[in-house]
């Protein structure tokens, strides 16, 4: 980073590192996406000993506080106007994690990381809905061609569409906003701090939804490896993917982030295969495949633009200095 900022006014070598900026974001939001996908049968098993609402908020609870612990400071050059906005953003996570919550109560784990994952088709759309112009015409392939392999992977004769498949799917479209609201923030103000905005605030609205909705659950009934599991989805499901997804997509454009963050649901069914939970079959592979080959594409997008002579070859991210907000 420090050799980008050094060579931030030479041009060719400007582009080159930019490029590596991108992968290198890419590739920390593949990361995340392995925790994200072990976040789906953790959370579905902590439901035995949690309310859905207040299994939320204890888990926010417990990622808010450390990240204050982390990160206070960085608070303090926060104006009301970005305050406002990571507020804005904790109460479109606050709305994602009920119906994620909500809908694992009325279908699977499985089932809902697959249905979820369906947010990067939307993206496409949605990007062109909110910034007038459609994003790359290959990373727009990449997308379809990721939802096809998710489909091929998720599909089993006779499968039925529940009031908890309708939360999935509602689930989805508020990850394909929230990647969307991200992409834009993240450009705008320091990542780290809106990141402890957003789920400071979201902590709030769930706190608020938990005492009206629930009641309050006895501490004392609840197991000792369930405790366990609440700190590994508040450390690895939620501060750390958080924070890196965040900084990450101030420099991946919005697509990439939406594909490669919908590889949770095929790294959840690789973990539930692992731990003896699914048994891996030739749709599987098949599913993985095209999903492989959807990332792919994505990743050399602008590699193929710049030898194709496309239009969009350099990056331009909407609500960067480059792009503007209105890009």
């Amino acid at each position: 980073m420090v050799c980008c900022i050094r060579t931030i006014t030479e041009g060719s070598v400007l582009e080159l590192d930019e490029r590596k900026r991108v992968l290198l974001a890419d590739g920390a939001m593949f990361t995340i996406a392995i925790f994200w996908g072990s976040g789906f049968g953790v959370t579905s098993w902590l439901l035995g000993f949690f309310s859905p609402m207040w299994l939320l908020t204890a888990r926010f609870m417990l990622s808010t506080a450390i990240l204050l612990v982390l990160f206070r400071k960085r608070l303090r050059f926060l104006g009301r106007r970005d305050i406002l906005l990571g507020c804005f953003l904790g109460f479109l996570l606050f709305l994602t994690f009920v119906a994620h919550i909500i809908g694992l109560v009325f279908t699977t784990a499985g089932k809902q990381s697959f249905i979820a994952s369906s947010n990067v088709v939307m993206v496409p759309f949605l990007f062109a809905l909110f910034y007038r112009r459609w994003p790359s015409k290959i990373a727009t392939v990449g997308a379809f061609l990721t939802t096809a392999g998710l489909l091929v992977m998720a599909f089993t004769p006779g499968m039925t569409f529940n009031f908890g498949d309708f939360l999935s799917l509602v689930l989805a479209f508020g990850i394909a906003l929230h990647v969307l609201a991200v992409g834009n923030l993240s450009r705008r103000m320091d990542p780290i701090a809106l990141t402890v905005i957003q789920l400071a605030s979201a902590t709030v609205f769930l706190l608020a939804s938990a005492i009206f909705f629930e009641p309050f659950p006895d501490v004392s009934a609840i197991a000792p490896a369930a405790l366990l599991g609440l700190v590994y989805v508040a450390v690895f499901v939620t501060v750390i993917p958080f924070l890196v997804q965040t900084v990450a997509q101030r420099f991946s454009p919005e697509v990439h982030a939406a594909i490669l963050l919908s590889l949770e649901g095929p790294f959840g069914y690789v973990i539930a295969v692992m731990i003896g939970q699914e048994v891996l079959n030739s749709q599987v592979v098949l599913g993985g495949v095209i999903i492989l080959l959807g990332v792919i594409l994505a990743e050399c997008d602008t590699f193929l633009r710049r030898a194709l002579h496309l239009p969009g070859a350099d990056v331009h991210l909407p609500g960067s200095a480059e792009g503007g907000p209105d890009a």
